[in-house]
């Protein structure tokens, strides 16, 4: 009990009985009541002082304290003297259709006196006052900051007619009441300002430790570091990261990457093992929302189907938790959460503020992990690229400059078949290094953005019979064209290098048997180069169309799998047609689509 309040129960000694007549008393009871307001910051403890010094002073049987918290609630009674075990701190004051005496007083806006209960016509007099034998009343107001508090009465069980004196103590001693509610809730409030504003000192300094973590130049533990920074300002039990992989047989799925617990010994955060990953299409509900953006809240006692059961048989040991979206280069890859494991939890801005401020953190970690990551394997492939170039050079540049140099040796008696043997070698290394040439020409200008195509009517199968026409010069592989005549919108000098490319690609990693499809479909005309080799991996088959990509376990070549490649998709589209591949029925098969004419 504060020191003032118990200071002023000393007053329920003096021998007031009800006699206010003399003012210094009824001073002295409001002195010490005021006293005791201003240094309390406990409602009920002061409301229950006060209703025993009212009780003494005004020589009353009952006193009876009604608040109200919000005009569209109901009075509740707050603090009771003298009455039975049957009135209830809690209860409400509305007994009738009529309403009560308190709720009387507060629609008057004044003091109400009430003489005789039993006559009483301006609201219905509860039971409980009836069986209390009250017959006497008064009620004031309890003022408050924008509207009455509350009401304070008093009572009797006998018949009495209260002077000024006693209403003016009365209504002094509500005054009281109602300043010191006031003090209190603007004690209270300055007290959840100020817990507010430490909690966002804490949340920033624990984001500053996360980021602080998170850009740290090495080290594995940069995630498991940031996420137990968290930890402590949050007030949950956990924290915990998830990213999105795909699981060869569950498909997009989540896995949690990191997690840090409050430690039952110590209250510090401690790494948790790595569960398995949970297939988002179990829990489509919550995959929708994070999607979309959305904060999920999951209460384990609410949640239905899969989500019900990971909580049920204790993979995951949580009462409620509360998920953040994480994305990275505008793609959905993560979330990042809280869950408290004792009890529910309600979730505030603050606690979605802090997940928010993480989740933007950790997906641009991962954009730069991810671009360092690319920027790392472009390096490599590069390398590789500019080793295989040089050696697609030098091979023909050393044929051509050997068989020159033959050829111009006077000394040796060539005769006119191997002249000429020598001199179609020529032609067909300088082909290569025309097509070689021709590939990095138009990969600088796709690079540059200047690569531009014609778009005219153009023979698929005469541009395809050109292009294996030269192969068939040069290395006397005969490969077949089937299918019809078709049509296509395309560049013909462009669609015979994508040819060229395709087969050559065939030749290098495809099997013996190559032959070259056409067709028309769907408004489309449609080339395919097919061959009975082993194929491109799974995991390889649109990385493949990347510069400088390369598959088979082997270099980029210019001419094959690798820049050709890209330069052939990047033409086709340039064209309004595509470039992909597949493999079916034992079979790689590359298509060329191009638009058809009207």
């Amino acid at each position: 009990m504060h020191p003032t309040i118990q200071q002023a129960r000393l007053l329920q000694s003096m021998e007031l009985r009800g006699d206010l007549s003399d003012s210094s008393a009824a001073q002295v009871v409001i002195a010490q009541l005021a006293v005791a307001a201003l240094g309390s910051s406990d409602a009920r403890s002061l409301f229950d002082l006060a209703a025993d010094l009212i009780t003494e002073a005004l020589d009353v049987e009952l006193v009876t304290t009604f608040g109200q918290g919000d005009p569209d609630w109901p009075l509740v009674l707050e603090a009771a003297r003298g009455w039975s075990s049957d009135v209830t701190i809690g209860g409400l004051a509305t007994h009738s259709d009529r309403g009560s005496q308190a709720e009387y007083t507060l629609a008057v806006g004044e003091p109400v006196l009430v003489e005789d209960l039993a006559t009483e016509e301006r609201f219905a007099p509860p039971s409980s006052y009836v069986e209390q034998g009250i017959v006497s009343s008064m009620s004031v107001l309890i003022p408050g900051e924008a509207r009455p508090y509350g009401v304070l009465e008093v009572h009797t069980s006998e018949r009495r007619r209260f002077s000024a004196e006693q209403i003016h103590f009365l209504q002094a001693a509500a005054d009281i009441l109602g300043g010191a509610q006031a003090n209190i809730r603007t004690r209270l409030q300055i007290e959840r300002d100020a817990a507010d504003q430490e909690r966002r000192i804490q949340h920033h300094a624990a984001l500053a430790k996360c980021a602080q973590s998170l850009l740290a130049s090495g080290g594995e533990d940069r995630l498991d570091t940031a996420v137990e920074s968290l930890l402590p300002a949050s007030g949950a039990s956990s924290v915990f990261v998830e990213r999105n992989i795909v699981d060869p047989e569950a498909g997009l799925s989540s896995l949690r990457l990191a997690e840090s617990l409050v430690s039952a010994s110590s209250g510090l955060g401690e790494s948790v093992e790595v569960r398995d990953p949970i297939p988002w299409d179990r829990i489509p509900t919550t995959r929708k929302s994070l999607e979309a953006g959305e904060c999920v809240s999951e209460v384990s006692s609410e949640v239905e189907g899969f989500a019900f059961e990971r909580y049920a048989n204790g993979a995951f040991e949580a009462v409620s938790e509360i998920k953040v979206p994480i994305f990275a280069d505008g793609e959905w890859v993560g979330l990042v959460g809280l869950s408290e494991r004792e009890t529910r939890r309600v979730w505030t801005d603050d606690d979605r503020s802090l997940l928010t401020a993480a989740a933007t953190m950790i997906g641009a970690y991962w954009e730069r992990d991810g671009a360092r990551d690319a920027l790392v394997e472009s390096v490599r492939s590069k390398d590789l690229f500019l080793a295989s170039v040089s050696h697609e050079l030098r091979a023909p540049i050393t044929s051509v400059l050997g068989t020159s140099e033959i050829l111009r040796d006077e000394t040796l008696d060539l005769s006119d078949e191997e002249r000429s043997a020598l001199l179609d070698m020529v032609v067909s290394e300088g082909t290569d290094l025309v097509n070689i040439v021709s590939d990095l020409l138009a990969a600088a200008k796709a690079d540059s953005g200047t690569l531009i195509v014609s778009r005219v009517s153009v023979s698929l199968r005469a541009q395809a019979a050109q292009v294996l026409e030269g192969i068939h010069q040069n290395s006397g592989a005969k490969i077949e064209i089937s299918g019809e005549p078709v049509q296509g919108i395309g560049d013909p000098g462009r669609v015979r290098q994508i040819v060229r490319n395709l087969v050559t690609n065939a030749q290098r990693y495809g099997g013996g048997t190559i032959r070259v499809e056409l067709s028309r479909g769907n408004d489309r005309a449609i080339l395919r180069v097919c061959d009975n080799g082993k194929g491109v991996p799974e995991e390889e088959r649109e990385r493949i169309f990347e510069p400088y990509a390369s598959a088979h376990g082997a270099a980029a070549h210019t001419g094959s799998i690798g820049l050709g490649l890209t330069i052939s998709r990047e033409l086709a589209q340039l064209m309004g047609g595509d470039l992909t591949y597949r493999y079916h029925s034992g079979e790689s098969i590359f298509e060329l689509t191009l638009p058809a004419p009207d």
